[in-house]
């Protein structure tokens, strides 16, 4: 008895609901009414960028044969900036170098899709939006006693940079990113709830995040007919490193490596792709078809199939790392339950790989 009472005293996802019925009733409203919005707003955000040409045509490392126009992930920055402007939130730690750093890769990445830029102007506006993000935080106590200065400040540097990076490369069949997103922002603000009540604004902010990449789906699956765009993949993919970084100062490091976590799809696709390249001999910044979820879809699987099984597995990857933290305590179960589904990825992509290599064999022998 007195272990049960122990547990249930220290477990962060065993608390009272604080919520009062109407304040959800507002949540659930908010959250049907962001998604609705989103969707309406996407039938004429696409006439207006079909009219201005802002269009994704077919590449040789394209996923689609068709044009198709791209930015829609303005809904999503439209979206993040209704929250810090208009919503009642408590203040987290770098919001305001959050929200101009958001600007800055929105704005930039908006021109892009308009009109390709240089690749070394997109770096460093990146880069800098990422270190001034960074450099704001070790303002807080929390940051400081993480480790060396320097250490922390690369690696979380290298998060935020990197992951923005990394979601982009990911949005290269329809709803693969935006599925991902939903599902890292879902689970993510159960997370945030679970670790502490207190923290609304995070949750919130998630919540509005998930609600408008909800509204934008229908638009991208399951045939695309908007494109998030890297106005879209990378504002939203600095956010959701951004979010996992403040929820690890605000809440714990434990839920901050949790939501890392929901993102180790794109991590782990993104860099044994990137070592393969390079590997290789091939230029890692050249645009290409040699993801594994690229291959899933050259070995035959369908994009809605592709999407649906990383789908799932973020999902069960999350809810093994909610009863971790439903039933024990400290860094070291976090720690495992996360190399349990990085190797649950490790295995989808290796199914990935033989599919694609016995679909190519074939082709081989018949040029042969």
């Amino acid at each position: 008895m007195r272990g049960r009472e122990r547990h249930a005293t220290h477990c962060p996802f065993i608390q009272p609901c604080l919520l009062p019925d109407l304040t959800l009733f507002v949540a659930v409203l908010l959250f049907i009414s962001i998604a609705l919005a989103s969707w309406l707003t996407g039938f004429g955000l696409r006439r207006i960028l079909v009219a201005t040409g802002v269009m994704d045509r077919p590449q040789a490392y394209s996923s689609h044969s068709k044009p198709v126009p791209r930015g829609g992930g303005l809904l999503v920055v439209i979206a993040f900036f209704g929250w810090y402007f208009f919503a009642p939130h408590e203040a987290l730690p770098g919001l305001g170098f959050l929200a101009a750093g958001v600007a800055a890769v929105a704005f930039v990445s908006f021109l892009d899709d308009i009109r390709s830029r240089s690749r070394r102007l997109r770096f460093v506006v990146y880069t800098i939006a990422a270190a001034a993000f960074v450099w704001q935080l070790f303002r807080m106590e929390a940051v400081a006693g993480w480790g060396p200065a320097w250490l922390v400040a690369f690696l979380l540097w290298l998060w935020v940079a990197g992951y923005a990076n990394a979601f982009n490369f990911i949005d290269g069949i329809d709803g693969l990113a935006a599925t991902q997103a939903i599902g890292a922002l879902s689970f993510g603000a159960v997370f945030c709830l679970g670790g502490s009540f207190a923290q609304t604004g995070l949750v919130a902010l998630q919540l509005t995040l998930a609600a408008a990449m909800l509204g934008f789906l229908p638009h991208n699956l399951p045939r695309a007919r908007l494109f998030l765009g890297d106005v879209g993949s990378i504002a939203t993919g600095f956010l959701l490193a951004a979010v996992a970084v403040i929820a690890a100062i605000e809440i714990d490091p434990a839920t901050g490596l949790c939501l890392a976590a929901l993102h180790l799809g794109p991590v782990l696709d993104t860099g044994l792709t990137l070592k393969r390249r390079l590997w290789q001999g091939k230029n890692p910044a050249d645009r290409h078809r040699e993801f594994f979820f690229h291959r899933a879809v050259r070995s035959g699987l369908s994009h809605l199939q592709v999407t649906a099984i990383e789908l799932a597995i973020q999902s069960a990857g999350a809810m093994l790392m909610i009863g971790v933290r439903l039933f024990t305590e400290g860094l070291v179960p976090v720690i495992v339950a996360i190399f349990t589904v990085a190797c649950g990825w490790l295995v989808f992509f290796g199914y990935c790989e033989r599919r694609f290599r016995n679909a190519i064999q074939p082709k081989e022998a018949g040029n042969a």
